[in-house]
């Protein structure tokens, strides 16, 4: 699922494939530093230049739902505007930590920043077992 979909059709995605984990996996190609930002410009420029165009990949291990969408007393804005849950991302790097959550309007728009060596989006890889 590319980064070109629009945001639900990404959460679908993400919702879909995290319910049955024994069925399909699912890993995401994203631009780290519209994620969790620059870590520091100790090589600058090479480091900077390198955090935007090079992607990285990780698994997604869970999702966990904002309690504002489930709640009957929510007006449709709040749904909308609340459908943000939590994503859990194990970061494959040692340097960040490894395992960390982040909303995913945030994984989103880091999945949708341009890779600029291809001028293409980045993606959601969904592996699915047969």
């Amino acid at each position: 699922v590319g980064g070109d979909v629009d945001y639900y059709k990404f959460l679908e995605t993400l919702r879909e494939t995290t319910k049955e984990p024994e069925k399909s996996r699912i890993a995401v190609n994203f631009l780290r530093p519209a994620l969790t930002g620059f870590s520091g410009f100790r090589f600058f420029p090479m480091n900077f230049i390198l955090g935007l165009l090079g992607g990285h990949f990780s698994p997604v291990l869970g999702l966990i739902e904002n309690d504002t969408v489930d709640q009957p007393s929510s007006s449709i804005r709040e749904k909308i505007e609340g459908d943000n849950p939590l994503v859990a991302i194990w970061d494959t790097n040692h340097k960040y930590g490894g395992a960390y959550f982040v909303p995913a309007k945030r994984l989103y728009e880091s999945v949708k920043a341009l890779d600029l060596s291809s001028n293409k989006n980045r993606a959601l890889i969904v592996v699915k077992k047969k």
